[in-house]
């Protein structure tokens, strides 16, 4: 198609549209007659358009819209106002104004009847083995006491930065007693030196460090705990 021809069909439509929008504005019957201008897509769909109901219904195999009944417009009829204001009767006073009866005093004050004194606290399971006075401050002492099961060992006490450490003085290379090696101790069968502090191993040929036992220092005592 040429451009011309389309140029005058369009002309044409819009002064169509033009003509029509001005017929409806003389005659709003018309536009009513007329009907939605919104496309009906499904029997039973119904809207509102222009103050009346429209529903689609089938006619002659197409979907079209039906006019129905006018929708009437609701408007408030009345202001409700406030028929009455409700006054206080009357104002309660206070009939009787109560008063205490009596007052309650402290009939006795509980005194402590007996402060337990500190007695001598049972010591810890064990058996001791040194005097708190004989283990000095950066010091190790070699000593032989009974242990638990009262049988004589050779115990090596140390005591550093004021904890107490009692360690056996069996080597456990090959079995041979250390004695002391300055601050260290020794031992003369393989050359083992051990740390008097806390039983390492310094030097080998021992690799496991003296056993440490397990012991307490109370009252005064160094104990050998079960």
């Amino acid at each position: 198609m040429s451009s011309w021809l389309h140029h005058v069909i369009r002309r044409r439509e819009m002064t169509g549209l033009i003509g029509l929008s001005f017929v409806f504005a003389l005659f709003p019957s018309l536009a009513v007659a007329a009907g939605p201008t919104v496309k009906a897509t499904r029997l039973g769909q119904k809207i509102i358009w222009r103050g009346y109901t429209y529903t689609v219904v089938k006619s002659k195999g197409k979907l079209v819209w039906k006019q129905g009944a006018k929708v009437a417009v609701a408007t408030a009829s009345a202001t409700p106002t406030a028929s009455a204001t409700p006054t206080a009767s009357a104002t309660p006073t206070a009939s009787a104004t109560p008063t205490a009866s009596a007052t309650p005093s402290a009939s006795a004050t509980p005194s402590a009847s007996a402060t337990p004194s500190a007695s001598t606290a049972p010591l810890s399971k064990g058996v001791v083995i040194a005097q708190s006075s004989q283990i000095l401050e950066g010091a190790v002492m070699l000593i032989d006491a009974k242990d638990n099961n009262g049988r004589i060992q050779k115990f090596a006490i140390s005591r550093y930065s004021g904890q107490v450490r009692v360690m056996s003085r069996i080597c456990t290379h090959a079995g041979c007693l250390v004695d002391l090696n300055g601050a260290n101790l020794g031992c003369d069968c393989h050359g083992s030196l051990f740390s008097g502090f806390d039983g390492a191993v310094q030097q080998g040929p021992a690799r496991l460090a003296l056993v440490v036992y397990k012991s307490v220092e109370e009252k005064g005592e160094i104990i050998l705990l079960k």
